[in-house]
């Protein structure tokens, strides 16, 4: 969303009840629901009237840019003397005012680590700190999955995830990995394609259920393959995904050969020469993962799809360019 504000909103913002306006937005940010929250900003073509501040349907928000940065000036004020003043603010009004402020802008870094130094707190009951943490991770999570192009790519919010994470293994609550991979990071992937940040999150969670210091983040490795396998097919010129796919198959290679031998036949069906699926499989045959049969019916399969290319044509490089990687065993 572009901060950029015209003449009539200016305008706009010398009058009106700016509190009442943050009060609404920040008491819808802050709910919860049984799905994550679908927020969207509504654009300069919708003029909201004296009365509107938040439509709302179940768990689908729409916020007027302009009510959103009425509400954005009182709560870059509370953070202001929150900060100034060393705490001033109860905790609900100053994560209310957070909450808003990330959602002007994900990429407000004081934001971010304000909620955290309020969840942190050491002070804070073992029960009212789960509570916290789920309900951060709850508004989190709805700005990565929302149709918000600038949330689902942002660095500070998937490091806040990531820091949620590790908070909630300290207070030793259960994670399911795959569903906080299916229902995030495939979701925020859709919405923002190739999100790098999305994707490096996924490995680091998959990465952390191994390890001893997170024994109640729960992972089902084949199914997670599964799941990847049916994201990837629904969006195979996404190179990210299948990349992420590549990295779940040298965890669990007992799925690869069904995965690789699925592939192929997919894309000699549906006649899929691009780059990312092809970068894919070229690197199961390189890489050892398949067996001699299947190797074959990778090239069979690559050179059925050739003899329906033209000469130079970037399907036919890409075609050309995985025989070659294979017979130099992934050298280049």
């Amino acid at each position: 969303m572009s901060r950029a504000l015209d003449k009539g909103v200016k305008a706009a913002l010398k009058n009106g009840n700016h509190e009442r306006v943050f009060d609404e937005i920040s008491s819808a940010l802050v709910q919860t629901h049984s799905s994550l929250l679908e927020i969207e900003l509504l654009g300069q073509s919708h003029i909201p009237d004296a009365d509107t501040t938040v439509l709302q349907d179940g768990n689908a928000i729409a916020i007027p840019k302009l009510r959103l940065v009425q509400a954005f000036i009182v709560a870059r004020q509370i953070l202001k003397e929150h900060i100034r003043h060393a705490g001033k603010g109860t905790e609900d009004r100053v994560l209310r005012a957070t909450a808003t402020i990330l959602l002007m802008d994900a990429e407000h870094l004081t934001a971010a680590n304000t909620r955290k130094r309020l969840i942190s707190d050491p002070s804070l009951k073992p029960a009212h700190a789960r509570e916290l943490i789920s309900k951060d991770k709850y508004l989190i999570d709805s700005l990565l999955t929302s149709r918000l192009h600038r949330h689902t790519k942002s660095p500070v919010l998937w490091s806040h995830r990531r820091w949620l994470t590790t908070q909630l293994s300290k207070l030793d609550m259960t994670q399911d990995v795959a569903a906080d991979i299916r229902d995030v990071v495939f979701v925020s992937a859709e919405r923002h394609p190739r999100n790098y940040y999305a994707w490096c999150h996924a490995r680091q969670l998959v990465a952390l259920s191994s390890t001893r210091k997170a024994p109640k983040l729960a992972l089902d490795g084949p199914s997670l393959v599964m799941d990847t396998k049916r994201w990837c097919f629904s969006h195979h010129d996404d190179v990210s995904g299948w990349m992420f796919l590549t990295f779940l198959l040298r965890r669990w290679p007992e799925e690869a050969a069904g995965v690789f031998s699925e592939t192929l036949q997919l894309a000699e069906s549906f006649h899929w020469r691009n780059e990312s699926v092809w970068y894919f499989l070229r690197n199961m045959v390189a890489g050892g993962t398949v067996d001699a049969a299947r190797e074959l019916q990778f090239e069979t399969t690559r050179s059925t799809l050739r003899t329906g290319t033209q000469d130079g044509s970037p399907e036919r490089r890409t075609l050309d360019q995985a025989a070659s990687w294979v017979k130099s065993g992934g050298r280049g």
